[in-house]
């Protein structure tokens, strides 16, 4: 009969980290530094999971805002560019002449509309220095005169037609008056001058 040693002892179970690798949260709760906190080189450093994950969301809140601003920046500066072109296209298709010294003559015959109907109602003096400024422009700059009409003729036609209408109708009714003005100033001249030549044979006539 064989001898057993150790029969009464109790079944002995080997502890984790003796022969078995032990695992990382038995390392934890068995480390004198307590939960969550691990070593990197030398230092301890603990961790807190509920305000790791608070402020995981919140940097990721705050890059997601900053990436649509980012975008929404881009955006609006490729806007603005985009608009300063047309503006400076738009300009240098109407402004044919140069701006300077035109643009002093100009405003300073505004100024003087001003000036001059100083004393009068609000209405007149809203539109005696447009009307000064307008002809100061057509005199000075008649090309860039020429294409804001042409501007304004389109707005009209594509935002208000009846008054563009309304408008081509008094104007050539104006041609019309001052073609007709031009022809009986004409014919008067004419006949001054037919009477004028009847008198002098007249006279003629008479002095024989």
């Amino acid at each position: 009969m064989g001898r057993h040693f150790y029969e009464d002892d109790e079944l002995i179970v080997n502890k984790p980290g003796t022969i078995d690798p032990i695992t990382s949260k038995l390392k934890q709760q068995e480390s004198i530094h307590g939960e969550n906190a691990s070593i990197v080189d030398g230092m301890v450093i603990r961790t807190t999971p509920n305000l790791e994950k608070y402020s995981n969301k919140f940097r990721q809140f705050i890059i997601s805002k900053f990436n649509v601003f980012e975008a929404e920046l881009q955006t609006q500066k490729s806007a603005g560019f985009n608009e300063w072109q047309n503006l400076k296209s738009n300009f240098n298709s109407i402004v044919k002449e140069p701006v300077l010294p035109n643009a002093i003559y100009i405003l300073t015959a505004g100024l003087t509309g001003s000036i001059l109907v100083r004393n009068r109602n609000i209405a007149v003096r809203f539109v005696t220095p447009l009307v000064f400024g307008g002809v100061a422009t057509q005199y000075f700059m008649p090309r860039t005169f020429d294409n804001l009409m042409n501007q304004y003729d389109e707005f009209e036609v594509e935002n208000v037609p009846e008054v563009f209408a309304r408008r081509q109708e008094l104007l050539r009714q104006l041609r019309q008056w001052r073609h007709d003005a031009n022809v009986s100033r004409l014919q008067f001249n004419d006949c001054v001058i037919e009477q004028v030549h009847d008198l002098r044979m007249k006279w003629k006539d008479v002095w024989k």
